[in-house]
């Protein structure tokens, strides 16, 4: 299980500046060489385009996602109308695939997602030796196998398709190594640019993303800001608690953005196009990589991390800091990374993670044999579920141990180690020293992220704990929120432990719940007082409309009147006897009929 990277010398190529790969050798003359990883070192010096438009030969492209695919495609469709290529998503069946490999088209070009491969590309041909035969496999942003892999299992699917194939290769400016045997004897070539490529970039470490991001926006007067954060339910905690949302929009999946409608948030959609970009603009990783955004202005780029609430959203300085900060063609004006940090992340070294691995499998495969031995109905039922709930198990695909996902894990170990300190995050940065010119500050604030995990877990009297949650309701409530967390996902979480403590801040806020002594009987009552007050103010104009000082008015009038003007507002609760909540006054009879004297309002 151990990891390749350079088994045989690299073969590194120099790349001028304002050159693309088409124009420089050995491309202009060979094309592309087979059975080799590129290592491009910086986005967009133009292999996937060069293998698209001026490589002669078929081609079968696999990109990471749907919009780069649609971009290249119409990219190259309308500047080569009578070559056309054909991407293949939602909408492109096996039929138009077998349409596009009968056209007169001289080199087929094909680009799809892995998923597309799989699903429609490989049933496409009749012989599928033909494709192997005559297409050149190249699987684009090639790191994205290893990352994706255990969220997103057939990333990984076309590869034992891609050994069959006769000419074939991967390439990305920022590769990963590979563990899987087969690419031991794979060339690989390393295009090193000749000139400065490198990045200013400046690193915000906080303990309070929200408040900390805040400040930064509001420094920079931008018009144009981009945000990369792989969290929608980070995307709405910060366009709700800096009242951003009508001049935000996010670009994400389309499951995320149902996910957003759901809670509210409108300015959402799975397709990026140039002129759908607002001025605080939220991308997911769906558009860290390979997707070129071409603007006529240059934005500033913040990248967004939440070790605490949403640990999915850690960014790998190594790999998705560098493909973010070459998403803009022409330029950004400024690059922010803004992160939390959590000491207590775990995150094994290489070797602690492979002798985990090895453990982890051992003991699996005891169940496994275990299984098949067995005769015992319950035995087996018990080794089945064992089998299939344990960690090892996501590392097996029809038995067979999945490279990817140890290459997965050791790598999210590795990116997990950066987020435990400030110093850690700053090593790596500097690490890559030639693609980022970093500079690093501190922004503390009083209240942090961490005070939340702290209170989860915090052993107090009911009395200090109430103080707490009624602080945080309050801090939550302010303008803006201090707490990186999702309201949707922490209020909730507060709200079913603390439902009374949350209906009283409400109903009273913090004062008067600091006023109670924070006794749960006395913040019944307070509350309970509270809310008859406010419906009281709500229906006396209304009472004061029909009912006047100095007026004896029979309880059957009363009561009639009272029912109407409560059911208006919903309440159903009425006696004959309210009409002393709103006025001073007492009860008589008048010509045999009972009536009340109504003397002052107690409204004004």
């Amino acid at each position: 299980m151990g990891q390749l990277l350079f088994v045989m010398k690299p073969i590194k190529i120099e790349l001028p500046k304002g050159k693309y790969i088409s124009q420089i050798e050995p491309f202009k003359t060979n094309g592309l060489f087979s059975d080799c990883i590129y290592h491009k070192t910086v986005t967009g010096c133009g292999i996937t385009r060069y293998a698209i438009e001026f490589f002669n030969h078929p081609l079968i492209g696999i990109l990471p996602n749907v919009p780069v695919i649609k971009d290249k495609e119409a990219k190259h469709n309308k500047k080569h109308p009578k070559k056309n290529v054909l991407g293949v998503y939602k909408g492109v069946e096996v039929d138009d695939i077998k349409a596009y490999l009968l056209s007169d088209v001289k080199y087929k070009k094909i680009i799809t997602t892995p998923e597309g491969f799989i699903d429609k590309v490989v049933k496409a041909f009749n012989d599928i030796n033909e494709m192997y035969e005559n297409y050149f496999l190249l699987f684009d942003e090639c790191e994205r196998i290893i990352t994706d892999v255990n969220y997103r299992g057939d990333i990984a699917a076309p590869i034992d398709h891609f050994f069959e194939f006769k000419k074939k290769a991967l390439v990305s400016a920022t590769t990963l190594p590979f563990s899987d045997e087969r690419f031991t004897d794979f060339k690989h070539y390393v295009i090193e640019p000749s000139y400065d490529y490198s990045k200013p970039i400046k690193v915000i470490g906080t303990n309070n993303v929200i408040s900390s991001l805040n400040k930064h926006i509001k420094s920079l007067q931008s018009d144009h800001v981009c945000i990369f954060i792989n969290s929608t339910n980070g995307i709405y905690a910060i366009a709700k608690s800096l009242g951003i949302e009508s001049e935000s929009k996010a670009f994400c999946a389309q499951d995320s953005v149902v996910k957003l409608l759901i809670k509210g948030y409108r300015y959402a959609s799975s397709n990026f196009d140039v002129k759908d970009m607002v001025k605080y603009n939220f991308f997911t990783s769906r558009y860290f990589s390979a997707v070129d955004m071409k603007v006529h202005f240059k934005p500033d780029v913040i990248m967004v991390t939440d070790v605490f609430f949403a640990e999915h959203s850690i960014i790998d300085p190594h790999t998705e800091a560098i493909q973010i900060a070459g998403r803009f063609r022409n330029g950004i004006n400024r690059l922010v990374h803004i992160t939390n940090f959590n000491p207590e992340l775990e995150s094994k070294t290489k070797e602690k993670a492979l002798d985990y691995l090895h453990g982890s499998f051992d003991t699996y495969k005891e169940f496994v044999r275990s299984h098949a031995n067995s005769n015992n109905p319950g035995s087996r039922r018990t080794l089945k579920d064992a089998i299939e709930n344990s960690f090892a198990h996501t590392f097996f695909v029809n038995e067979k141990l999945n490279s990817f996902m140890i290459d997965n894990f050791i790598h999210e170990e590795r990116v997990k180690g950066y987020y435990q300190s400030f110093e850690n995050l700053k090593a790596a940065y500097q690490e890559k020293n030639k693609h980022f010119k970093a500079t690093f500050e501190e922004d503390p604030y009083p209240v942090g992220d961490k005070d939340i995990l702290e209170l989860k877990n915090a052993r107090q009297s009911k009395k200090e704990k109430y103080r707490i949650i009624a602080g945080l309701f309050d801090q939550w409530t302010s303008k803006f929120n201090h707490f990186v967390l999702p309201p949707d996902v922490l209020l909730d979480s507060l709200i079913k432990q603390y439902p009374e403590i949350w209906e009283a801040h409400l109903t009273i806020g913090l004062k008067g719940l600091e006023e109670t002594g924070l006794v749960m009987s006395k913040i019944k009552a307070a509350v309970k007082k509270e809310k008859e007050a406010q419906q009281l103010k709500i229906l006396a104009p209304k009472v004061y409309e029909t009912f006047k000082v100095g007026t004896r008015p029979s309880e059957d009038f009363i009561l009639e009147k009272l029912t109407e003007i409560y059911k208006s507002v919903g309440v159903d609760n009425i006696n004959k006897s309210d009409i002393l909540r709103f006025f001073k006054g007492f009860r008589s009879t008048s010509k045999g009929e009972h009536v009340y004297v109504l003397q002052e309002k107690l409204f004004k």
